[in-house]
């Protein structure tokens, strides 16, 4: 699996890709509550930076092992999916969610093995709207719009403690 990502992460670096957040700086525009503890390391199966998740059991707040990254580059409609390496310690299900032009939260799902570097591919064309979160003035029956994403957000759906790896998020062009 260890060769997959490398592979992948080859294959991004030559590929047109719109890069959302790819560690570079640390911890510059990544931020999460005060229980997660975040880290930036280079990783040399996936080849560059990646950020290191230790996040708490959950608590009552539906948000507090969230953590959000700034969108390097904000317009995304060239693209056509959403792409990144993960790998958490024991396996998960992860959402990950951003809020488009028209003020509407995107959340998608995806299950991860325990204990291995693994490609998420989100497509555009199979994120929803999120069924348990709108904010006021959201826009919800326009179509989507990733002309200005400023951030994405992602949290483990677990019930226990536990670290997340993950590594440059794009936008694929493919």
């Amino acid at each position: 699996m260890k060769l997959h990502a490398v592979v992948l992460a080859s294959v991004l670096s030559v590929q047109p890709a719109i890069v959302i957040h790819a560690f570079t700086a640390g911890l510059d525009g990544v931020g999460a509550a005060s229980a997660v503890r975040l880290s930036v390391d280079r990783d040399a199966s996936i080849g560059g930076p990646a950020l290191t998740i230790d996040y708490p059991a959950p608590t009552g707040d539906p948000a507090g092992r969230d953590v959000r990254c700034a969108a390097q580059n904000q317009n995304w409609s060239p693209g056509k999916a959403i792409e990144f390496q993960a790998r958490p310690d024991h396996p998960l299900r992860m959402s990950l969610s951003f809020i488009d032009r028209n003020g509407v939260v995107y959340t998608a799902w995806s299950d991860l093995k325990g204990g291995e570097w693994q490609t998420v591919r989100i497509p555009f064309v199979e994120i929803r709207p999120n069924p348990y979160f709108q904010p006021p003035g959201a826009k919800t029956g326009a179509p989507m719009d990733v002309s200005d994403v400023k951030f994405v957000a992602f949290a483990p759906q677990d019930t226990s403690a536990g670290r997340l790896q993950i590594g440059p998020l794009v936008v694929s062009m493919q």
